[in-house]
Formats: structure tokens, sequence, C-alpha cells
């Protein structure tokens, strides 16, 4: 089903975000729990991958226990979580656990980025107000890469026996002005088809177009900028459609909400779309960083 959803006014003023959806439901249960993996049998001389994954990550143990080198042209190093780099572990973001789920996401961004250099959507981070934590509250360590530091196909590490090579999940920048859809995504999990997008020039115009005149307000009611409304806003968009890419998230088809998605105005990161509104001269989003962290891990599939 190919659905797309337009800047509209319905009720309280919404941005909507768009969603092409491959799949419709089927019953997604949440990982086993698994005995802690001793690393110490796979880090000796001679040892052997049998492809094990404790975790259900993609990874195997193997790979989790002795670090990885990404395939890109650009390769870069994650070393497992249990060492140290003179006395001081790595962490978490550039890390391997075999305990706990790992992903990678690369973050492509625009030449003229609405994002800082640098910068990382899936680390805590506050803008207009708004505290995102990543998908930490989904039980996944993510790590983002740039476009050289996997191969063209997504593949993040070298070939494991008896095991699906896992990929990153890819979410690519635009500056593409016309039109109304802020951002879509193929619904699947990360071995599925490419094409997350993201347009923030057209975020950015709508906000600014929308606010006009009037001063800009966090929902809190302090004063802010339109720079900090486009980033809040931008980072909630890269979450919003990676969400997409774990499963679809939500755990029903929803056709009123245009499919995997909660309603609008719910304050959670998988709804329908951002309310915002322009009264009194202020002009203030309702930008969520937040997770239904009951029903949204249970949903996340990696494979």
């Amino acid at each position: 089903m190919n659905f797309s959803e337009n800047i509209n006014p319905i009720g309280r003023w919404l941005i909507t975000v768009a969603g092409l959806f491959l799949a419709a439901g089927a019953i997604l249960l949440p990982g086993e729990a698994h005995a802690v993996v001793n690393c110490a049998p796979l880090q000796v001389l001679g040892a052997v991958d049998t492809g094990a994954d404790s975790d259900a990550d993609g990874f195997t143990d193997f790979q989790e226990c002795n670090g990885i080198s990404t395939v890109g042209t650009n390769p870069v190093e994650f070393k497992w979580c249990g060492s140290t780099v003179n006395g001081v572990p790595p962490t978490r973001d550039r890390c391997l656990d075999p305990d706990s789920r790992d992903l990678f996401v690369i973050l492509a961004r625009a030449s003229a980025s609405v994002f800082p250099e640098g910068f990382n959507a899936f680390l805590p981070v506050t803008f207009y107000g708004v505290n995102f934590t990543g998908l930490n509250a989904l039980g996944l360590a993510v790590h983002q890469l740039n476009s050289d530091q996997a191969d063209l196909d997504r593949f993040v590490a070298p070939v494991a026996p008896l095991v699906t090579r896992p990929k990153a999940v890819r979410v690519s920048e635009s500056l593409d002005a016309n039109g109304t859809i802020l951002g879509n995504c193929q619904w699947g999990t990360p071995l599925g088809l490419d094409g997350c997008v993201i347009y923030t020039q057209r975020a950015q115009n709508f906000i600014a177009s929308t606010c006009g005149s009037a001063s800009i307000q966090t929902p809190a009611g302090a004063p802010s900028t339109l720079e900090q409304v486009v980033l809040a806003y931008s980072t909630y968009l890269v979450l919003h459609e990676s969400g997409h890419s774990l499963g679809g998230l939500t755990g029903d088809y929803n056709s009123r909400f245009g499919g995997y998605h909660y309603k609008p105005g719910a304050g959670l990161v998988m709804e329908q779309a951002v309310t915002y509104t322009v009264k009194g001269g202020k002009c203030t989003f309702y930008i969520s960083p937040n997770w239904n962290v009951t029903l949204d891990p249970p949903q996340v599939r990696l494979q």
C-alpha cells in the first residue's frame, strides 16, 4: 500500500509525515530472554564464529565480542563494550554488546544540511525545549554512520557464517522544497527496501510561513527561534522515519491515522502528525520525543 499525507488543517493544525507501507500486520513477539554471553571463549586465538546471535540483532556473538570494522570506503571500528582504551571503556554508541541489541543508522546529511557538523540524531540532545533520547526507550543502542562508513547496499559488517548479513537503516536529508510531504520511508526492517527521506527545507519553509510575524514560543511558553523549531522537527523526522524501518512500530495498522501511526496529538514519536497552534501572536509547535514504552518496544524487528 502506498500511502502519502499532505499538510492539512484538521482541528488543531497539523504537520504530517508520510510512510510507505509494504506489509501488513504480522504478529510480532518480544525478543526472548537469554543468558549473559561469556565473551572469553570467543576471544581466544583460534575461536570460531558459530553464527550464534543471542540478542537477535543480526550481529553474531563472535562479532560483538571481538568488535568489527565497518565495510565502507571509510571504515570505522566498533570495539566490544567490555574492552577499554587506557582504562576507559567505550561509550555505548561506539561499542558492540552481545547482550543488548545494536542498530546502525546512516544519516545522509544534505550538502547544506540544517543539522550542525557532527550532529548525532540518536544521542541525547535538546532543541526547542524538547529533550530527545534517540531510540533508547526501544532498547536499541544506535551507531550513527556517514554514507561512506557502510557499503552502497547498507551492509555494515563482513559476512559471517549461518546468519543473515545485517544492514543499516538509511535516512537521507533532502532539500527539495517542492511538495508537502515532510518525510517518507519503507515499512519493514533494516533488511528491507531502502528509502527513508526527510525534507528539511520543506519543513523550514512551512514553519516560517505558518508562524509569519507571530513570535515563536516553546510549549512551556519560553521564547524560541525558527532555527530551534526546525532542528527539533528535523530530529523528530529522523526518529519517526527510522521507526518505520524497525518493523513499522505501533502494533496495529489504522487507516484513520495513515497506517502504522498513533493519532495526531498523542504526544508520541510515531503519531501521524505534529500539531501546532498560532494564536494571540504566538506560534507554538508540539513536537514529541517520546515513544510508547509499553507498545513500541515489543514491535521492534531488526531482521
